[in-house]
Parts: C-alpha cells; structure tokens; sequence
C-alpha cells in the first residue's frame, strides 16, 4: 500500500486520495496511517528529484506565470507558507510548486512534507469506518454510529478543507495583484518609449 500511494503521488498519475482511503479500509485506523504518511513523504521526495534532477520545469511552461505567482508568495510567508499550501492545496499541486522553487532546499521541502502529511488523518479514518460499514457482524447501533460519524466528518472535512484552499488561493492572489501594477507599469513605459521613438 505504501508503493501504491507513493507511485500515485508522482504527477501525472492519479487516485492518490483513493490510495490513500484504501490504507484506511485494508489496515484500519491508526495503523493504515503508517503507509499513507510513508507513501505519501516517499512520493514527494520522488516528485521533488525528478523535477530538481531531471529538469522538469519545462512541463509547467503552460502555467508558468501562476506557478510564479505561488512561489513568491511563498518566499515572501516563509515556512508558515509553504505549511499552508501542504494543508490547503492537492499534494500533487504542493509536491510540485515547492519542488520548482529554487529557493526551497531538501531538507525544508522533506520536514515540511512530513508535517503536511498528517493531513491525510482524516482520509484514513474515512476508509476505517467505510470499512466498519462492511462488517456484518457488527450490531445495527454500530452500523448507524458509523454512518452518523462517517457523515459527520465528510461534512467538516470538506468545510476545513475547502476553508484551507480558499485562504491559500487568497494568499496568491494577493502577492498576483502586487506584481500585477509593477508588470502593466513596465509595460507602459516601453510602449511609451517605443511611440517616442
């Protein structure tokens, strides 16, 4: 399950959040959260070493322009930046906006992954007690406690989570809109120096 989760972590595959909920149902809960944060941390590192190794950056030319906008947003809040984005953003989407900022070194990029990871707490939880639906050995009032708390927590996962991605996407958009005038700015004056010519 951990080679399953960090294979689904290296862009441009996908099912990282079922991978991650299948930890979850197989292992139960806490112990489906060793290879969830192990995958996920290994899969960020190979993220990490193909784009700073391999030169991938030519991959990202089609957004170049938001992805700048990003890492100087995180240049500028510093670790507690690069912490939100972990929390709020996709981990694929986090794994390579740091990995392509030159200013980030390993060892930043590995602690803050591995505090980033334990997001994936909830995820986990999730695929236990889906699991916990399919045991039928279980009473009815544990069946309707598991739905009640499975509902329960979808509800406030989606609200925290979409919360974290509003804050970080508001955080862009701000550092966007500052090096937006500084661009028209420069613009200008060369269209001005051109007429005069």
């Amino acid at each position: 399950m951990a080679a399953i989760v960090c294979l689904s972590c290296v862009p441009p595959l996908v099912g990282f959040t079922l991978a991650i909920t299948m930890c979850g149902y197989v292992y139960g809960y806490p112990f489906g959260l060793v290879p969830a944060i192990v995958g996920a941390n290994l899969g960020a590192i190979l993220t990490f070493l193909m784009f700073r190794k391999l030169g991938l950056d030519q991959w990202l030319n089609s957004r170049k322009r938001y992805y700048s906008a990003v890492s100087a947003a995180i240049n500028e809040g510093g670790f507690k930046m690069m912490l939100l984005f972990r929390l709020g953003l996709p981990w694929h989407l986090t794994s390579v906006i740091l990995s392509t900022n030159d200013c980030i070194s390993f060892h930043v990029y590995c602690v803050s992954a591995f505090l980033g990871s334990f997001k994936l707490t909830w995820v986990v939880w999730l695929g236990s007690q889906m699991a916990s639906l399919n045991d039928p050995q279980l009473p009815p009032e544990a069946h309707r406690y598991a739905k009640i708390s499975l509902g329960v927590s979808l509800l406030l996962m989606t609200c925290v989570c979409i919360w974290l991605y509003r804050l970080a996407l508001r955080k862009i958009k701000a550092k966007h809109d500052e090096e937006e005038p500084l661009w028209s700015d420069s613009s200008n004056a060369t269209v001005k120096q051109y007429d005069s010519r």
